[in-house]
């Protein structure tokens, strides 16, 4: 027996639809990307809350070209790409890093009705903040990939 054209359209339709559902959960984020990790110091010692973007120098889908992360007490780093310590995409980056002291507060405090009295200085002062002049870069590799312990000085 022949199916009306027209059904047999909506069901050759549907039945891409199904195959492409099941296949959207085949791939998973972190098979594109590497783990990355590394330690940041300031003066030779472990430099919390430094905030480290990786930036390609390859084209990449939008989502993996800024990995970042943001480093411990122990100055320790793991990069984030899409989930929590996914690492990057394989390829050259250029880094970048910043550390923003918190701003001080008029009188009252934020609660009482102060404001902070700037935005947030970087500890560094842009010294590490544009990737074409940090001095720091990184090939990931299709491994786990520890960066070269990364230390900055302060100005």
């Amino acid at each position: 027996m022949l199916l009306p054209s027209h059904n047999l359209n909506a069901f050759s339709a549907g039945a891409v639809v199904a195959v492409l559902l099941a296949c959207a959960g085949c791939v998973s984020n972190t098979t594109l990307t590497s783990p990355v990790e590394g330690v940041v110091t300031v003066n030779g010692e472990p430099a919390a809350g430094v905030s480290i973007v990786f930036h390609a120098q390859q084209e990449q889908p939008e989502i993996y070209s800024r990995p970042s992360a943001k480093s411990g007490s122990d100055g320790r780093f793991r990069l984030t790409s899409v989930s929590s310590g996914d690492g990057a995409m394989p390829g050259r980056y250029l880094i970048t890093l910043t550390c923003r002291v918190p701003p001080a507060e008029s009188a009252g405090g934020l609660l009482g009705g102060g404001v902070p009295d700037s935005v947030p200085a970087d500890q560094f002062q842009g010294r590490y903040a544009n990737p074409q002049t940090s001095g720091f870069s990184f090939e990931v590799r299709d491994t786990h990939n520890v960066v070269p312990p990364i230390d900055l000085k302060l100005p």
